[in-house]
Formats: C-alpha cells, structure tokens, sequence
C-alpha cells in the first residue's frame, strides 16, 4: 500500500501545509484565506493548478479587491461573490475567507490509511465559522473537502458560496458537465455571447460559424476573449476539465442539492492577458448576495444551523471526454 502524509512545508516563501501520496499532492497556505496554491498530477508530474505570472502570493488585506491581489489557485468565495451586502454591511469582492487568515493543522489518521488538512476560519461581518477538511488516502487519486459552515449569529445567515478553482489550459483542453442549458453572464466580445444569451449546450449560436461555436472546446490565449456563462440546470453534480492531448484530466463531484448551478469562467487571453478557465460550483444564481436575494435564491441558515457536505477533486486518466463522474462513499469514478 502506497504511504500518504500530511505535513509542514513552505510555498513560494510561505508557511503551508501540504497532502501526498503516491498519485496526488495538494498545497495549502493559510495566512492566504485557507488558499489550496498547488494540486500536482504527480504522475505527470504536473501541477493542474494556474497560477497568475505577474503575481507575488501574497496574504491580502481584508476588504482588497480579489481581482487585483488574486495569484490564482483554489479559494473559497463566501458569503457573496462580486460585491454584496450583509445585513446593511457591505462585504468584500468575493466574499470574506479568501482575505482572512486560518486557521490549519495537519491531521495523520491513528491507521496510517488517510491524512487530512483542518482549516477554520470565522467570517467578520458574516458571523459564521467556516471548516473545510481536506483528506487524501493512501492510494487514490481523489481529494475529498469535507465542509462544515455554521451560523453563529443570532439572526439567520443568508448567503451565496462558489467553490473558485483556477486551472492552466491551452487549446487541447475541453470542459464537460451534464447540464444542457447556459446562460452568459458575463462576455467581453460576441465570440463568447452576449450578456443574458440563453443557449443549448455545448453549441452557442455564433453568426460567423455555421452550427455555432462549441463552448466546450477551450481556446488559445491568441483569442482575446473572456466570458462567464452559467450552467443553469445540472442533471447531475460534476464539472470536469480534460487535456486531450495528454488524456488526463481532473473532475469536481459535488451534491447538486447544495450546489445546483456552476459558473464557468473562461479566460482565454481577453482579461488581463491571462489564459485559465475556472469551472466552479455554486449555491446560487446570480453569485453576489444582493442579487440572489432580489431573485429568492439565496441559501440562508438559521440561527445556531449547520451546513456540511463534501466536495470531491479526483484526477482521471484514458479520457478525451468525460460524460459520467459517480460518487461514492468509497471512491469516485470517472468515465
């Protein structure tokens, strides 16, 4: 049996923590709002993760703007994306956790089976304390976050949560989930549709292509384009994202209760010159907390309630498309 260890290390010049095993190592910095800053695909030995160039990882200040302190990675945006207020209070870009420190600790289980990463963190204006558990066992190509979000306040807590995974692509890279209906929230240029399109995936009506454009195919830098289009009705809960040229890739399983729309954020050379694409997972549609609220679809916990549920990450392999992603209590299998 393959050995897997959880420990202490530095990235980039800063205290961390990280999970490894024989297939998979993850990086967590906490002084960066619980920041997963490395997910290495150790048999390509590859780190899937992108990460911004021009962008020394740094922990931000709180109330920065994400945008302009974001080096890439993994971060949890909570409770609102964009801007948004919270009982009259306005709240950080992107919410509160990315621009606080947590708190983390390594944890080896007693038979040696799994390790796990514990990181808390306390919203300041949203009165929640946040727990997210990252485990890795001895042979599988899978992390598993284990969340656990509880209302500390005396008043119910509504909000919007998106799990923000930033991943380096080139134009051998395609997305697949199993929704069929897409909605552009946000585009730079007609290639990538315009503002309140609706169309059938994965063909968006294009003038200039006969048949429309395949959105699933991610493009190249050289298009200078960037978009945000939302997957409005998930069959099932899974995003995945597949270098083509390679066969290998990496899936996202998550309960569709929970989080029943995504956001796919394409950047493909049109927004500060970067080329990423962040397939993400979502509670609500519109992502800032004024907006769901205005539409009714906010989440909201009570006072003294408890969310948990848990987020899979799992690398595949002998794939040029994924249509398929099963999650079980002992494994996740992608095909």
């Amino acid at each position: 049996m393959n050995a897997v260890r959880a420990f202490a290390t530095t990235w980039r010049g800063l205290d961390a923590l990280a999970l490894e095993n024989a297939r998979l190592r993850v990086t967590v910095v906490p002084s960066m709002g619980g920041h997963v800053a490395e997910f290495v695909d150790r048999a390509a030995d590859r780190d899937l993760l992108w990460h911004n160039p021009r962008s020394t990882p740094r922990p931000a200040p709180y109330g920065a703007h994400f945008d302009d302190w974001w080096s890439g990675g993994l971060d949890e945006i909570f409770p609102s994306g964009d801007a948004g207020r919270l009982h009259g209070e306005p709240l950080p870009n992107m919410g509160e956790l990315w621009c606080v420190p947590w708190e983390a600790a390594p944890i080896a289980s007693v038979d040696g089976r799994e390790a796990s990463i514990l990181g808390v963190a306390f919203g300041t204006v949203a009165a929640a304390r946040f727990e997210r558990r990252l485990t890795l066992g001895a042979d599988t190509p899978v992390l598993r976050a284990h969340y656990r979000i509880e209302n500390l306040d005396v008043r119910p807590l509504p909000f919007t949560w998106g799990i923000h995974p930033a991943f380096a692509v080139g134009p051998a890279h395609r997305l697949d989930h199993p929704g069929t209906r897409m909605l552009v929230g946000t585009s730079s240029s007609p290639e990538l549709g315009s503002e309140g399109l609706a169309y059938d995936w994965p063909l968006m009506p294009d003038p200039t292509l006969p048949g429309g454009r395949d959105v699933s195919a991610v493009r190249g830098r050289d298009a200078a384009v960037f978009g945000g289009h939302w997957v409005t009705d998930l069959a099932e809960g899974w995003l995945a994202l597949t270098d083509t040229s390679t066969r290998r890739g990496v899936a996202i399983a998550f309960d569709r209760e929970i989080f029943p729309v995504a956001w796919l954020w394409q950047v493909y050379g049109g927004w500060r010159g970067h080329q990423h694409v962040a397939p993400e997972p979502w509670t609500s549609l519109p992502m800032d907390l004024d907006g769901a609220i205005a539409a009714g679809r906010a989440r909201s916990l009570a006072p003294g309630e408890i969310l948990e549920t848990e987020v899979a990450f799992a690398l595949h392999a002998g794939l040029r498309r994924v249509t398929r992603v099963e999650r079980t209590a002992e494994s996740i299998v992608v095909g």
